[in-house]
């Protein structure tokens, strides 16, 4: 239990920081460097505490709820074919990649379909374990996913904005 205090207050103390200097996406991604780091360069590997997972995902769920209202439901509604015609060419891009990469480095068909395929990195680790893929690199792949996509999307925001 204290290599997981230790790995999270190195994530913490990263995510403050990149969140003091305005990066985008800053206090998640620094935590996740910091964490990540840490695992990476001690000898002692910190362990998630049963149930972490699922207060995160209960504290994300309030977080996303609470930003709920009326207006957003009727633009939400407006935007869904759109939405559902988004994911759709995602998916089908995803699949075309996974294929191309499965053919050059062998990782398989499953695992790559499930490392590009949009969603979340637990939910598609564990769809992927199902699926006999390999589920610690989906997670890879969705890690490094979600880094760039903390890190550029905001920064393209920023330069369509002005």
């Amino acid at each position: 239990m204290g290599a997981f205090f230790t790995a999270s207050l190195c994530g913490i103390a990263l995510g403050l920081v990149f969140w003091r200097l305005g990066l985008p996406g800053g206090p998640v991604v620094g935590t996740m460097i910091g964490t990540a780091a840490y695992q990476l360069f001690t000898p002692v590997k910190a362990i998630t505490p049963n149930g972490m997972d699922l207060l995160v995902q209960l504290a994300a769920g309030i977080l996303i709820g609470l930003s709920f209202n009326r207006e957003l439901l009727h633009i939400a509604q407006q935007a869904l074919p759109w939405a559902v015609g988004a994911a759709l060419a995602l998916i089908g891009l995803g699949a075309g990649l996974a294929w191309i990469l499965d053919r050059y480095t062998g990782i398989g068909l499953v695992t790559a379909l499930f490392g590009l395929a949009p969603g979340g990195v637990t939910g598609m680790g564990v769809l992927a374990q199902a699926e006999g893929g390999k589920p610690a690199l989906v997670g890879v792949f969705h890690t490094v996913r979600i880094l760039l996509t903390y890190l550029l999307v905001p920064l393209l925001g920023r330069l369509l904005r002005q």
